[in-house]
């Protein structure tokens, strides 16, 4: 059986991961830009890092799921009662993503968004149909899934479902914007295939809180060092797994981007190597410093936030968007952010990193709050509808 304490690793890193992923929400609305930060054309390094530092959100927020799947499964020791969470779960993030957090990105519904809580809700329900599988099986599949699906066939496979079909494929794994009617947009960015794999990687990982924790931190910072180093390898070498290729540039900065710059939609190989595996070393240096006694005071803030995650998620989105809406009023007139095109923006605005970083900080300290006193709540009161929020 787990202990409670050992927890607190997990809470640390969702809360910085979280933190991080706000700060590409941020970005979007309170700085857009006329071109993609990934976009080495056009990029610097400050606004290439400002977007690839929050790559590490998804991955690691959907792989610490399946650990915590994994957690409930160790205490409740009940295969159906895993089963009846993870549907249940699973079903209520889909609602939330088709409701209230595609309201809040647009505070309308004129596009449909399908991204990470609608990924992580599905991810859940194939999850509750893998856990009758052997932890072995689990693992070879998850496995298999993330290693092998770059060398997926997509327009062939896109071909053989028809036009009638072809938006099935498209969520499954060829993310694109659907159009069913000349009044509704679908953008389905996270197709299902492989990030259903990472959860259940996960959860697989999340047998590593069985062992003593001397030896838990030791196989966490092997399985990161291995990940990082296979991805190094498969990057500069151009061997398999990433779309983007490897270029020598000019500059040392553009051949760092260039070796960062990995493709996330669907996430290939080498993208969830590059962010899982210093996830993973993270995970084992927090692992590392609580074995030896360190209390980690200067990281409850981190936990805090940890502890809420959906909570903060479904704060931080309308926070962002009302502040940089009513921001851009004041100063342009208008609104500015990634629903508009750069034609529609005022001739004097000017896209500012600092200004969104002061605003990212802003947002984060003043959603403390009100986690703070929600995660006191859920401590002190033990209702089963609290778990889903």
């Amino acid at each position: 059986m787990v202990k409670t304490e050992r927890l607190y690793s997990l809470d640390i890193l969702r809360g910085f991961i979280i933190v991080l992923m706000a700060l590409d929400h941020t970005r979007r609305y309170w700085a857009e830009t006329p071109f993609s930060p990934t976009d080495l054309d056009q990029t610097t390094l400050a606004w290439f890092l400002t977007r690839w530092v929050t790559h590490f959100c998804a991955p690691l927020f959907i792989f610490l799921t399946g650990i915590g799947a994994y957690l409930y499964a160790d205490k409740v020791r009940s295969t159906a009662k895993v089963r009846n969470y993870l549907l249940s779960r699973g079903l209520w993030l889909i609602f939330l993503e088709l409701t209230v957090i595609n309201f809040s990105w647009q505070f309308g519904y004129d596009v449909v968004f399908l991204q990470v809580i609608w990924a992580i809700g599905w991810s859940m329900i194939i999850l509750a149909a893998l856990i009758y599988l052997p932890l072995t099986w689990i693992c070879i599949v998850s496995i298999v899934v993330i290693g092998a699906h770059n060398a997926l066939p997509d327009q062939a496979i896109l071909n053989w479902f028809g036009q009638d079909f072809a938006w099935l494929w498209h969520i499954l794994h060829s993310p694109t914007t659907l159009t069913f009617s000349t009044q509704v947009d679908v953008l389905a960015l996270y197709p299902l295939i492989p990030w259903f794999a990472v959860m259940s990687l996960g959860y697989c990982c999340g047998y590593l809180f069985q062992l003593s924790a001397q030896y838990r931190y030791k196989v966490f910072a092997l399985f990161g060092t291995f990940a990082v180093v296979l991805f190094v390898l498969l990057k500069l070498g151009n061997i398999y797994g990433e779309p983007n290729l490897f270029t020598p540039e000019a500059s040392f900065a553009e051949s760092v981007m260039s070796l960062l710059n990995n493709s996330k939609y669907p996430p290939s190989l080498v993208y969830l190597l590059m962010t899982l595996g210093p996830g993973l070393l993270i995970l084992a240096s927090l692992e590392y410093l609580q074995n030896r006694g360190f209390k980690l005071t200067l990281l409850d803030g981190f936990k805090i936030l940890g502890g809420v995650p959906l909570f903060y998620y479904l704060l931080h989105i309308p926070a962002i968007n009302l502040s940089a809406q009513a921001y851009s009023w004041l100063v342009y007139g208008q609104t500015i952010h990634f629903f508009r095109t750069p034609e529609e923006w005022p001739s004097r605005y000017e896209p500012s990193l600092i200004l969104a970083y002061v605003a990212w900080l802003g947002i984060t300290l003043a959603l403390y709050v009100p986690c703070k006193h929600y995660l006191a709540i859920k401590r002190t009161h033990h209702s089963p509808l609290l778990k889903y929020l």
